[in-house]
């Protein structure tokens, strides 16, 4: 009887029974609410990703045909098709509507938290309205976008269309960095290919519509100033002859004065290097004792020797000096260009007819004006009989080609591409008394003037200055291969210099030179040149060698414009290479981390310099 239960327990172990099949048949229904919750969520993800990319696909559609009109609409302002334009304007207004419309629904908003799902419609939704915003600027300004405003008529240009032009391209400049900020900032990390490759599309054209307003904004604000509103302006103009190579460039030989009256400009004065009184005693204008030390006062002395330095400041401040000895009327802004950076300027000018019988164009500018000029002015029979007569020639040239861009250019961007060429290849350098446009150039090539730190990048400077008296560097070219480990090393980095200078010409093309290109002091043929190196900012030249030369003599060293520098000159026999190694190591305490990005600096020669370089690690 003892192990019988009493009824008090069966009913209880009743009520346990029945509590523990309540509870299961509890869980199994919480568990089925759960599943169907999750079975409807995701039914509802799924109807709205479909939604929402049934949305995409129309989006789409109105985007694609969209980036060509917009990437088209900038070739027609510049051809003067402003109606065409403005049409086009109106079109792609019309399809950023359409796309922005399937953007704005609350289910487009909800799917854009769908993992995956929802980055690609923000990129999308991105794509969308940055065309919206471009179509709203093109509708509103395109018609009173007129880029005659930078063609002269009868030597003036209206100041008043500048400043008109200014405020569009100001705002224009505005919205299409805003555009191109709201591109980039996407992110692309789970976006499909075709979505991927439709922004990089979109990213192109934005991209570069906005460098060339963002480049045409500033230059329009001080344009007025900078062409006399109010108060004339004068500006020397310096030709640098590549032939006779200087580190800025060239022999200065010759020289223009230009004046700019309310957007009136005018040719007022032309000179050449020969007519100043050479050779003097002492520079013409006392020199820092850095410069003096490592060049020498022989870059005062001579004028063809102030742009012997690769600071055009300084070269500016000795041109003052001999052009205020010789009594001509004073300047406040000096432009600096060579032949070559000519042959891109007459790309898109087109030919330009001299009163010497010659047609200048953009094939024959560089060889016209740097070599064969001197085989077909001022000698005969190896003997000179007119020195004065190439001197003519280059007056004429400078006075048809000022002339020709006094009276309009028919593509003023394709102008201002040339100078934007000419300036990133150190051919075209300014300075001026304005502070505003000091400040523009600032840190940039135009300036002329190596950088103070080397916090945005590294730069080193490799240049060239011809000592053969001669104008024989038509035949020379040169390459530089540059390496750093500052990406790599634990401590202070280093970087190292490969310099290749190379003398092209044959023994039957020097025997055939006139003495105009071959000068008095060597062998027809051969190069003597002095090749300066300038370490980074900081960094000290740790040894340097050359192999290849017939002879090579260490000049100078020493610091120059806060930096080591070294000057060693190099003589090259016809069809031969001389060969410059120069290691540099960072300053004591520095790291990779404190340099940036690495790049070399160099004399504008008759053809490209080729930088190659290497920085292992730096991505």
């Amino acid at each position: 009887m003892g192990w019988m239960s009493t009824p008090h327990q069966s009913r209880a172990r009743l009520r346990a029974d029945v509590g523990r099949s309540e509870s299961k048949r509890t869980r199994r229904r919480v568990a089925w609410i759960v599943v169907g919750v999750l079975v409807l969520f995701f039914v509802a993800v799924v109807a709205l990703a479909a939604v929402a990319a049934s949305k995409a696909l129309t989006v789409r559609d109105s985007l694609t045909p969209a980036v060509p009109i917009a990437s088209g609409m900038p070739a027609k302002v510049v051809a003067g098709e402003t109606e065409g334009a403005a049409a086009d304007a109106a079109a792609l207004k019309q399809l950023s509507v359409r796309a922005v419309a399937q953007t704005k629904g609350m289910d487009w908003r909800i799917a854009e938290w769908i993992p995956v799902v929802g980055q690609n419609l923000t990129a999308v939704r991105a794509a969308a309205e940055s065309i919206d915003e471009v179509a709203d600027f093109a509708v509103e300004s395109l018609p009173n976008l007129d880029l005659a405003a930078f063609r002269p008529v009868n030597g003036a240009i209206d100041l008043a269309a500048v400043h008109g032009l200014e405020e569009v391209v100001s705002e224009g400049a505005s919205t299409f960095a805003g555009v191109s900020e709201r591109i980039e900032a996407a992110d692309r990390t789970f976006l499909l290919p075709q979505v991927t490759d439709a922004l990089s599309t979109l990213d192109e054209a934005v991209s570069g519509v906005d460098d060339t307003l963002g480049t045409l904004s500033p230059i329009l604000k001080v344009l007025p100033a900078a062409l006399g509103e109010g108060t004339p302006r004068t500006y020397l103009l310096m030709f640098q002859g590549n032939s006779e190579l200087r580190a800025s460039g060239g022999n200065p030989a010759a020289l223009a004065l230009v004046t700019a009256t309310d957007g009136r400009i005018e040719l007022t004065t032309q000179a050449t290097s020969v007519q100043f009184a050479n050779a003097r005693p002492e520079s013409i204008t006392p020199l820092d004792a850095e410069t003096e030390s490592l060049y020498s006062d022989i870059i005062g002395r001579w004028i063809p020797n102030m742009t012997a330095t690769p600071n055009f400041p300084s070269t500016v401040e000795i041109m003052r000096a001999w052009w205020a000895d010789e009594g001509l009327p004073p300047f406040d802004d000096v432009i600096s260009t060579d032949p070559v950076a000519l042959s891109y300027i007459l790309n898109a000018t087109g030919a330009i007819p001299l009163a010497t019988g010659e047609t200048l164009t953009s094939e024959n500018a560089v060889s016209l004006l740097l070599n064969e000029v001197y085989f077909k002015y001022g000698e005969i029979d190896g003997k000179v009989v007119d020195a004065s007569a190439q001197d003519l020639f280059f007056a004429s040239a400078a006075a048809q080609i000022f002339a020709k861009l006094t009276t309009g250019v028919d593509n003023p961007l394709a102008l201002f591409d040339a100078f934007r060429q000419a300036s990133d290849e150190s051919r075209m350098k300014i300075w001026s008394s304005n502070p505003d446009i000091e400040a523009m150039m600032s840190g940039t090539r135009l300036a002329g003037t190596l950088p103070t730190t080397n916090d945005d990048r590294t730069i080193a400077g490799v240049y060239f200055n011809d000592t053969t008296g001669a104008k024989t560097d038509y035949y020379a070219d040169a390459s530089v291969m540059a390496s750093s480990d500052q990406c790599t090393a634990s401590g202070s980095p280093t970087f190292n210099q490969t310099i290749t200078f190379v003398n092209n010409i044959t023994p039957d093309q020097a025997d055939a030179l006139p003495y105009f290109i071959t000068g008095p002091h060597f062998e027809p043929g051969y190069l003597a040149t002095d090749v300066v190196v300038y370490a980074p900012v900081g960094a000290s030249i740790a040894s340097w060698n050359v192999a290849g030369a017939e002879s090579f003599t260490l000049v100078a060293e020493g610091t120059h414009l806060g930096r080591s520098v070294v000057r060693i000159n190099v003589v090259t026999p016809p069809q031969t290479a001389a060969t410059i190694t120069v290691s540099m190591t960072g300053a004591e305490g520095t790291t990779g981390a404190d340099y940036g990005p690495y790049d070399v600096w160099t004399t504008p020669m008759v053809r490209a310099t080729p930088v190659t370089l290497e920085t292992p690690g730096c991505g």
